[in-house]
């Protein structure tokens, strides 16, 4: 399952520079979760489930849509 990061980027207007800022990796990092060539780290889901406001359930749930945007 990939992670919805793009999806509650986006419904927040950030940056991946903005978010990565707000947990604290890199920005490449950021981009491998996004595109889920990488799964986080047990202490990166936490930081995603806090910055973003979600359980695990939802956070790590597919895509609404096949390329990541929602509907």
């Amino acid at each position: 399952m990939r992670p919805r990061l793009k999806q509650e980027r986006k419904a927040r207007n950030w940056t991946q520079a903005e978010t990565t800022k707000k947990l604290g990796i890199t920005e490449r990092a950021y981009r491998h979760l996004e595109a889920g060539t990488r799964n986080p780290s047990y202490e990166t889901v936490k930081k995603l489930r806090h910055l973003f406001g979600v359980d695990d359930e939802e956070l790590l749930a597919p895509d609404s849509t096949p390329n990541g945007e929602s509907a």
